[in-house]
């Protein structure tokens, strides 16, 4: 939806300024979306590949709700690769609260920005997963890539949707899986 609002100020704004509706329609039509922001990576064997950069609780929520209303019932995994130590640590409870419309997130370790030791001591992504699970949600961590893709192969089913999301390389999860998925397609 919030694209939608988006675009409707987009029209609202360039008719403002002078620009033919025609021709702002025009260009409107052919948007394709914004890099990283729900962004298709592809559909193999009746599963949707989704990335988002959304990193922040707040951008999470959003896309959670965007996704949950575009793709429901299905079921949505989410894998989220925290940026930086001292925002997972300083937002920890915001986070766990975050993921309430993903049926399982995926946590791997935390993408390591310019944290001191000492933020990097006092959080892990462990301790994001566990407080998910806390808070009523369901999450577990897996550390590696390579580990995440392994689990989506073994467990992921036809219906559901999986989004990566994250600032840092969680895209190459995305990446990788869909590929695997074509690969192997029953399509």
């Amino acid at each position: 939806m919030h694209n939608v609002y988006n675009g409707l100020a987009v029209i609202a704004a360039a008719c403002e300024a002078g620009v033919a509706c025609e021709t702002v329609l025009e260009v409107l039509g052919g948007f394709t979306g914004v890099d990283r922001r729900i962004m298709l990576k592809g559909q193999a064997n009746g599963i949707i590949v989704l990335d988002d950069y959304a990193h922040h609780p707040t951008e999470i929520r959003a896309s959670l709700k965007a996704i949950r209303q575009r793709y429901a019932p299905q079921r949505v995994w989410c894998v989220f690769q925290p940026h930086q130590y001292s925002r997972t640590r300083f937002l920890l409870d915001d986070f766990a609260e975050s993921f309430k419309l993903a049926d399982i997130t995926i946590v791997p370790e935390i993408y390591f920005v310019r944290d001191s030791e000492e933020n990097r001591i006092l959080v892990n992504a462990e301790v994001l997963a566990e407080r998910i699970n806390s808070n009523g949600s369901r999450a577990i961590f897996i550390q590696t890539m390579d580990g995440i893709v392994e689990h989506l192969k073994a467990n992921v089913a036809a219906g559901d949707v999986v989004v990566t999301m994250g600032a840092g390389d969680i895209w190459k999860v995305a990446d990788e899986y869909i590929q695997w998925l074509r690969k192997h397609s029953t399509n």
